[in-house]
């Protein structure tokens, strides 16, 4: 009859197995050989060698039930099956948040909530590691790692809070692969360089440098010392000389000060000249004097010796005895006896009283000055003067030749009362006069200068723009301006009217009727003070000439001859537009 086969754990799935008569149960990897099954020995041989070897192969067992082994021969690994899958048999600790119960000596369990590997040494759970509960690198950790020529370097990594702070080796090196904070790799303890300041903190018995200085490069407060650099005193304090402070050099809002601090007590500059000490320069602290080659100064400033200066400021009260070879910048009042070049008056002194020399003569030639512009002599008397030439404000006279010195100046020559300019030998013009004919082209202004006593042509060219010309103001100079027309104005007008309405036009202009059925003459009225020339019947035909003269102060007086060409008739020329 049929037989149970039970599992330990009634609970588990399936909890037993029943194995009928004259057949082999197959449910798990071991047979179970039913009653008067034929060939039992091989199948229990089988079974037993299967548990001897504990299933290994290079696959799980395919019927596996928990608390199964297996022998995972491609791992070399013992194996046990969980219910789910096989893990390896022995690596499984606790995995629980505090500590299992019924410890042994020995056992191992693992922190659920840190991560942390903990043994029981019969007594309490010692921490394996990680260090920290955050899973982060903390302390010592020991690699060997490549340098710049593939050499292997044995290093120590210390490590807080996984950064790696400093880097242990015996020898210095270059490593192949870079690490943050570390290019290169010294003898000892290497601080990281990522980190701002890590630093050792706390008291050194020695060191080899201080801030990258060698030790020995540092001067002694206790002892003599010498330094090849450069000595700097930051404050205002300076520096203090002497055993009791005697000397001092300090700075204070005026500047620098160089300062004996005991009552009446000199400051002397020595020198070595020649292998004798010498005091070139004295102060004197009881008197507040300064002597320079002798020790004792009877002045404020004394000196026993030549003094060379390339300048020299200041009244000079005393007698000067020798040669002054300088310039002297300031007044000289007393007596010059010997010989002196006219660098003695140089810019910005005065001599005064009376200079009494013989010949005056300058450094250099045709390079100073007598006077200035704006600061002339007065009077020069010469019984002979010889120039290469005469200047004036106007006129200038070189060798033979007198011409005016200002731009656009006429050259005047003018008899005294009465006199009269008289040119006792034959007169030869070799230039030119000043030009005849003047042009109008477009409005202007006229003027005594550039159009008196001139024949002025009206010619606008095309005869198609107005024209105003301005006259002057009248003086009664009897300046005469003539006017001729070369363009006639067929729609437009020349116009010539007085500067104000104070000047006003005097006379007439007669009118020829190209018709030759008439003559007109147009007369002024009193506020005459514009002539109007229209090509038409106020005239300005081709060769119509027109004649103001300046007669007196704000009045002119015109005379003209005009032309109508036929089919129009005369019409006066005259208005007071400006008035």
């Amino acid at each position: 009859m049929a037989y149970t086969v039970n599992r330990t754990n009634s609970s588990a799935s399936p909890s037993s197995y029943t194995v009928e008569d004259g057949v082999v149960n197959t449910q798990t990897d071991l047979s179970l050989i039913g009653k008067g099954y034929a060939g039992y020995g091989e199948l229990i041989g089988e079974n037993f060698l299967k548990l001897l070897e504990n299933f290994a192969n290079t696959s799980a067992p395919s019927k596996p039930i928990e608390g199964q082994l297996w022998y995972d021969s491609t791992a070399n690994k013992l194996k046990v099956y969980s219910g789910s899958n096989f893990v390896p048999a022995g690596g499984n600790v606790p995995y629980q948040t505090s500590a299992p119960s019924a410890l042994s000596a020995g056992d191992l369990w693992l922190d659920s909530g840190t991560g942390q590997l903990f043994f029981y040494n019969g007594t309490s759970s010692v921490l394996v590691g990680p260090p920290s509960a955050t899973a982060t690198n903390n302390g010592f950790v020991y690699e060997s790692i490549l340098d710049s020529t593939d050499s292997t370097q044995n290093i120590t990594k210390w490590f807080n809070d996984g950064n790696l702070i400093a880097i242990i080796s015996e020898d210095a090196f270059t490593p192949k692969s870079s690490i943050t904070g570390f290019a290169t790799i010294k003898k000892g303890i290497t601080l990281t360089t990522a980190i701002a300041d890590t630093k050792f903190q706390g008291t050194a018995t020695d060191a080899d440098a201080l801030g990258g200085v060698a030790a020995a490069n540092y001067l002694r407060s206790n002892a003599n010392d010498t330094t090849s650099g450069t000595i700097s005193i930051a404050n205002d304090g300076g520096l203090v000389v002497g055993a009791d402070s005697d000397f001092t050099f300090t700075v204070d809002n005026t500047g620098g000060i160089i300062s004996n601090t005991v009552n009446n007590t000199d400051i002397t500059f020595k020198v070595n000249d020649a292998g004798v000490t010498t005091s070139v320069m004295t102060i004197d602290g009881s008197e507040s004097r300064v002597g320079i080659g002798t020790i004792s100064p009877t002045t404020k400033l004394d000196v026993s010796g030549t003094v060379n200066a390339t300048a020299f400021t200041g009244p000079i009260t005393g007698a000067v005895v020798g040669n002054v070879t300088g310039n002297v910048v300031g007044n000289v009042t007393g007596t010059v006896t010997g010989s002196a070049s006219l660098n003695l008056l140089n810019t910005g002194g005065t001599l005064t009283g009376t200079l009494t020399a013989q010949t005056i003569l300058p450094s250099a030639d045709s390079t100073y000055n007598l006077g200035a512009s704006g600061t002339e002599w007065a009077n020069a008397f010469i019984d002979t003067l010889t120039s290469l030439e005469l200047k004036t404000d106007g006129v200038t006279i070189n060798d033979n030749s007198i011409t005016a010195s200002r731009s656009n100046d006429n050259l005047e020559l003018s008899g005294a009362g009465t006199g009269s300019v008289n040119i006792l030998s034959t007169a030869t013009l070799s230039g030119s006069f000043a030009q005849a004919v003047h042009t109008f082209v477009a409005t202007d202004a006229i003027t005594s200068a550039e159009h008196a006593g001139r024949i002025l042509l009206l010619g606008e060219v095309g005869g198609n723009a107005d024209v105003v010309l301005t006259l002057p103001d009248a003086t009664g100079s009897g300046n005469v301006y003539e006017f001729i027309v070369t363009v006639t104005m067929p729609s437009n007008t020349y116009k010539i009217a007085c500067p104000d309405a104070d000047n006003t036009i005097t006379g007439q202009i007669q009118y020829l009727d190209e018709d030759g059925t008439s003559a007109a003459s147009f007369p002024t009225v009193a506020a005459t003070d514009t002539i109007t020339l229209n090509g038409g019947t106020q005239g300005g035909l081709v060769g119509d000439t027109l004649t103001l003269i300046d007669i007196a102060a704000d009045k002119w007086m015109v005379k003209g001859l005009m032309r109508v060409a036929a089919g129009a008739n005369p019409a006066t020329p005259f208005s007071a537009a400006v008035g």
